[in-house]
């Protein structure tokens, strides 16, 4: 080599290398700040305008739908607030020349203990409704996020830690993005079967009618409960209504939704991830979608401490079937195991179809028109549906135990081997 390229090479070490853009990062900062401000901000006004009903109209502090709109105001908040890491951690690495922040949390596994007390303390809240409407929605979210972190330190304890960036920008589409694209689809999806409804009541001369006075009351805001189980019991009775109403949640609904929970993990490119991190992380978009779900569908005043230990069992159920999507994906990705993804995603929705179905069976069978046309051995299989969705979900539970503890297992293996 002669003097004239050595001195090139001396000149061109001096000149800084150009740090290359990441987009995947500027989409994580942008998104993650537009939708945090955008649900803090509806929670002010939503907060702010229940309130003034309730001054100017003379609403009563006991009203539940108050209470309701109040807990899932509380709820809009705190998902906003989540956001906050994700935009801090991506703004860091977007706009800073170091990279910190490596590690994503700490454990919480004590967070498991704080659980039933602050169930116990929201059901004297709602106990209570003089003063709890306004004190149950501080428990509605800190019950519902020890909920999800406890469940997350135990599908994380004594695993190696993870990008905080890459943890809380998972958690986060979980938490908003999925949730929003899953219920656009959901609705469409809903829109097309209101056509096919429409369509078959357009043949059936008493339902019609039946139905166009069900609008018309409505339309005047004179629907009375007979009118209304007139007409549900007609549709109920009619054949496939109700195979209708149990295809679209107990099949649909799970398939629509484990497409989409793990939307964090299909924006990966290009990033090699282990099944393991597909899993991990999976349980974590997972964690997010279920704790938006908790917060919202759970906002119901007059049933909160039910409702809230029965979303437990469902959070179990979304972060398992994310985690094994995740999988799947990750096992596709990296070591070209294609069935291994097919095998993943057919495994989830079958999970998330039967605790969809059992949970509908449930409901279904209340109905006196349903009572009427389905057997008795249906009527007896319904009874048993709540001992199935509690054995689901503590079999979601411990997957997620197990598959810690295998992780665990696979890391000393090859410490050992390494050594």
């Amino acid at each position: 080599m002669g003097p004239d390229a050595s001195k090139r090479d001396t000149l061109m070490d001096q000149v800084p290398s150009q740090k290359k853009f990441d987009w995947l990062t500027a989409g994580q900062f942008s998104f993650s700040l537009l939708i945090g401000l955008f649900l803090i901000g509806s929670s002010l006004v939503s907060y702010l305008l229940m309130s003034l009903r309730g001054a100017i109209g003379g609403i009563p502090v006991a009203d539940s739908q108050l209470g309701s709109s109040l807990l899932f105001s509380a709820g809009l908040g705190f998902a906003g607030t989540l956001m906050i890491p994700s935009i801090y951690y991506s703004g860091l690495r977007l706009f800073s020349e170091t990279s910190r922040g490596k590690k994503a949390w700490a454990g919480s596994g004590w967070l498991g203990f704080a659980i039933p007390g602050l169930i116990f303390l929201g059901y004297l809240s709602q106990s209570n409704p003089s003063w709890g409407v306004f004190v149950l929605p501080l428990f509605h979210i800190l019950t519902n996020g020890a909920a999800i972190f406890w469940l997350l330190s135990v599908v994380k304890r004594k695993l190696p830690e993870e990008s905080a960036q890459r943890f809380w920008g998972v958690f986060g589409s979980g938490l908003t993005l999925a949730p929003l694209i899953a219920l656009i689809v959901e609705l469409l999806i809903l829109v097309f079967f209101g056509i096919l409804l429409w369509v078959f009541i357009q043949s059936q001369p008493e339902l019609k009618q039946d139905f166009l006075i069900l609008l018309d009351h409505f339309q005047q805001s004179t629907i009375t409960p007979g009118i209304f189980e007139r007409t549900t019991s007609r549709l109920f009775e009619t054949p496939g209504i109700a195979g209708g109403v149990f295809i679209y949640i107990a099949v649909l609904i799970p398939v629509v939704e484990e497409l989409i929970k793990p939307i964090a993990i299909w924006l990966l490119p290009g990033r090699n991830l282990s099944p393991r991190d597909g899993f991990l992380l999976g349980a974590v978009s997972g964690a997010g979608y279920a704790l938006f779900e908790n917060l919202t569908i759970a906002a119901e005043t007059e049933i909160w401490t039910f409702v809230m230990i029965s979303r437990l069992g469902t959070a179990a159920i979304h972060m398992l079937t994310t985690a094994l999507v995740g999988w799947g994906i990750a096992s596709a990705r990296s070591e070209k195991r294609y069935w291994r993804l097919v095998m993943a995603f057919v495994a989830a929705i079958t999970l998330h179809g039967v605790w969809n179905g059992l949970n509908i069976l449930t409901a279904l069978v209340e109905l006196p028109p349903i009572q009427t046309t389905v057997g008795t051995f249906a009527l007896n299989f319904a009874g048993y549906a709540p001992a199935g969705l509690l054995i689901l979900a503590l079999g979601a539970l411990f997957g997620l135990i197990w598959a810690n503890s295998r992780f665990q297992r696979a890391i000393m293996t090859q410490v050992i081997l390494d050594k």
